[in-house]
């Protein structure tokens, strides 16, 4: 078959490029021709051009069309879609949440495909596509690289999170305690703390206890790791158990099951669960349920049914395909859909008039408040001539005072002088002289 794996990026190893990196490999491995195609591209799809897959950023580098596009994301499945016209499509939704994750409703796409549960509530409780016509396919690992570790020791040692998604957070300091106290040593693996792991698959197994989910869950205990599952800013799960496992396989060890939040005893409770024989047990499910292989059995099966399906099908109007584009363009101009949007241009309009009328009592209130300024200003300046008078006054008063404490010191001087003259009458002197100014004033007359 000549397949076309589309996607958005092949820069990031997210689950969704992991996964097109993976089945592209298996798949050229079978004699398929097969080409990658991502607007966006990085170091990982490195490996794949060594194996002469071809990995390109245009269809326009594609001239041949394929038998059938492998969409992964919405927006680039359907750019393959307007680029190849008549060819099928398989659309597969990676994510729950994810704007990529929406399904392209579009005729060519013949069977709709999710990575677990979750994913395919998404299109049947979402999107209108009945569950019946969706086909699970989980992701795989690749049981070549990644190795069963020996046996684990009774009691864990050492612990890891691996995810791109974590960060010094405070799930991840709720982890650390947790360790610390247990006596475990914990390192981080991942993007986020500058830590990708570009071949993990020679990290995990020095590892006794993994806390990761989806994907790196999945790898971690393919290797033999006891896992926690858990992701910083979803929540907790718990320890993957044996008799949890193939349950939690259908919610692709993912984001529905993490329903408990991150703290430092929630993790120190599920560290204290590990057991080294029941990890085992887990581990050879994984190993015999969760395979690449399995993933793209179950792919290609798919693809060879919508091929060979294809020549009995009723030919779809051109115009009908051209309303489909139409419908798709303006989703992503209009991303909520029309609908939403007028109840939304609704409550905008009403939030607008609520504002128009707030507007105008402030304005009104601004007006009072200008008359208030004005006659305060009135007041203002009155009351400042007055402090002038008063100034004025105080001044006045000011030299009255000090003509009064002048006219205080006269009188005290004077006093004093009172005192002097009837103390020199008072004198024996004064007596002794007083003949002497009898004839003095005698004389004077």
């Amino acid at each position: 078959m000549k397949i076309l794996l589309a996607v958005c990026s092949m820069a990031h190893r997210s689950g969704a490029e992991l996964f097109v990196h993976d089945v592209a490999t298996v798949l050229h491995r079978r004699g398929h021709s097969v080409v990658v195609y991502a607007p966006v591209m990085g170091d990982m799809v490195d490996g794949l051009r060594q194996r002469c897959i071809a990995c390109v950023v245009e269809l326009s580098q594609v001239a041949e069309a394929p038998d059938i596009i492998i969409g992964n994301t919405r927006d680039d499945t359907v750019a393959c879609l307007a680029h190849f016209l008549d060819v099928p499509a398989i659309s597969i939704c990676h994510d729950r949440t994810a704007s990529h994750g929406q399904p392209p409703l579009f005729s060519r796409v013949r069977q709709h495909v999710a990575v677990d549960a979750n994913c395919a509530e998404r299109l049947s409780l979402e999107s209108g596509i009945p569950a019946a016509g969706i086909a699970i396919v989980s992701n795989g690992v690749d049981l070549q690289r990644f190795r069963p570790r020996p046996a684990l020791p009774g009691r864990p040692r050492r612990a890891a999170i691996f995810s791109n998604y974590a960060t010094e957070s405070p799930d991840t300091r709720a982890i650390r305690s947790a360790c610390e106290s247990l006596g475990l040593t914990l390192e981080v693996i991942g993007q986020g703390v500058g830590r990708q792991a570009t071949a993990p698959e020679d990290l995990l197994g020095a590892f006794d206890l993994v806390f990761a989910k989806a994907r790196c869950a999945m790898e971690a205990m393919a290797v033999g790791c006891a896992v926690v599952l858990l992701n910083e800013g979803m929540g907790l799960a718990g320890l993957v158990t044996a008799d949890k496992v193939q349950e939690w396989h259908r919610w692709n060890f993912g984001r529905r099951l993490m329903q408990a939040p991150i703290d430092s005893d929630a993790i120190r409770r599920e560290v204290l669960r590990y057991d080294a024989a029941d990890a085992a047990l887990v581990s050879d499910y994984v190993r015999t349920h969760v395979s690449l292989e399995a993933s793209a059995d179950a792919l290609e099966a798919l693809a060879r049914q919508v091929i060979e399906a294809e020549p009995g099908r009723a030919v779809i109007d051109p115009r009908d395909e051209l309303r489909e584009f139409a419908r798709h363009v303006a989703d992503n101009l209009v991303p909520f859909g029309t609908p939403q949007v007028a109840v939304q241009v609704g409550l905008l309009l009403a939030r607008i008039q609520d504002l128009e009328s707030r507007l105008i009592g402030t304005a009104t209130s601004l007006a009072n408040t200008q008359e208030d300024l004005l006659a305060s200003g009135a007041r203002a300046m009155e009351l400042e001539q007055q402090a002038q008078a008063l100034s004025g006054l105080s001044d006045r008063a000011a030299w009255l005072e000090r003509q009064v404490q002048e006219l205080q010191d006269a009188r005290t001087q004077a006093d004093a002088f009172e005192r002097e003259v009837q103390a020199l009458r008072s004198s024996h002197s004064w007596r002794l002289t007083a003949p002497m100014r009898w004839l003095v004033s005698r004389f004077k007359h």
